[in-house]
């Protein structure tokens, strides 16, 4: 539901000879090409009781075997994402309206917590519980998810297919510590407020370049 990273965001806004200069500083690493897995089983879920439980206590492990049964088809969410426009879309002469409230009554996630999204900062006082000793100090906005405390790491796996589908599991973001904080019961966050913005986002993204 959202895009690669910042970093491409970024990216599409810089003229030709700007981005040739970044591509020729860009350092280069060992990730590999980005693979997006959407989740279609909740066979990795049911092997972390950690994650079920988080997502029990917040009202979401239903959303998850909603996803189960439902799966994803690939060409209805090109459609849906390309006609979207001010928060609806008509598919097949029928018209649906996005908001947090609607996606809150269709995924039985509460529509309550803190409004949060991605943009965001989050003070790093914040990261200590999560983050291993020996990594605290060399800590950035863009980290290695190998800083994460490895008791955390199953469940951050889930979190990202299930709330933020990106299918990126090298490297993590601000946002991904403000999840856990959400399913670790630090700080409550609106998942349906946060889907929703995913989901703007997504749509202007997916207009300017190609859905694949």
């Amino acid at each position: 539901m959202e895009r690669d990273s910042e970093y491409e965001f970024e990216e599409d806004t810089l003229s030709d000879s700007s981005r040739k200069r970044n591509i020729q500083q860009r350092k280069p690493h060992k990730g590999g090409r980005i693979i997006r897995e959407k989740p279609t089983s909740l066979r990795e879920l049911q092997a972390c009781p950690l994650a079920i439980s988080f997502f029990k206590h917040h009202s979401c492990f239903d959303f998850c075997e909603m996803v189960e049964r439902v799966k994803f088809h690939h060409e209805l969410a090109r459609l849906f994402v390309t006609h979207l426009h001010n928060n609806e879309v008509t598919l097949a002469r029928i018209t649906f309206t996005i908001s947090p409230a609607i996606i809150s009554e269709a995924t039985c996630i509460p529509d309550v917590g803190e409004k949060w999204n991605k943009g965001q900062d989050i003070d790093r006082e914040y990261y200590d519980p999560y983050i291993k000793a020996r990594y605290k100090d060399k800590m950035k906005r863009v980290f290695p998810l190998k800083f994460l405390e490895d008791r955390f790491s199953p469940s951050m796996k889930i979190i990202i297919k299930y709330f933020t589908c990106e299918g990126r599991f090298s490297r993590l973001y601000d946002y991904h510590i403000r999840l856990l904080m959400h399913f670790t019961r630090v700080r409550m966050m609106n998942i349906p407020y946060f889907m929703f913005r995913n989901i703007e986002k997504m749509t202007h993204i997916v207009k300017r370049k190609p859905y694949p």
